[in-house]
């Protein structure tokens, strides 16, 4: 009976070995393409600042436009007496109501970024492991290394 020999293939062995994780090697691929727009998510958030600012002021003007706010319900309570008033009134309405208006659209403009923000701290949880894995596996890879001096000549 002859006993039939297979030489040993190291890179066959290890091929084998790591191609259990090519599907995952493959989704690690595609972070790259991600990157991009996150780049590009990167530069938007830059309109955070010059908002912080406008916030900065309107948080100002509000503070300068509270005595009217007492002045017309000071208003409202001698409208009657003083019907010529109720159009200062309206107009006074009108531009809180104008100013509340557009703060509720910049607030509401503003619910994606809160959400999109929400969604990057768990994604900064979800792949909070891969700083430590490549290490981990960078700290392999060097195990395996031989230096020129052992390598057989």
């Amino acid at each position: 009976m002859a006993t039939q020999r297979t030489s040993f293939e190291p890179g066959l062995a290890v091929s084998t070995i790591f191609d259990q994780i090519g599907p995952l090697q493959e989704q690690l691929a595609q972070i790259v393409v991600i990157l991009e727009p996150i780049q590009q998510l990167s530069e938007l958030a830059s309109v955070f600042e010059p908002l912080r600012e406008f916030e900065e002021r309107i948080r100002d003007l509000a503070k300068v436009l509270a005595p009217m706010h007492n002045f017309q319900d000071q208003l409202q309570q001698v409208l009657k007496q003083f019907s010529p008033l109720e159009t200062l009134d309206q107009e006074l309405s009108q531009l809180c109501l104008s100013f509340r208006e557009s703060l509720s659209q910049l607030a509401t403009a503003l619910e994606p970024a809160a959400a999109l923000q929400d969604r990057l701290v768990h994604l900064c949880t979800a792949f909070e492991p891969a700083k430590a894995l490549r290490q981990e596996f960078s700290a392999l890879a060097r195990i395996f290394e031989r230096s020129s001096t052992d390598l057989p000549h």
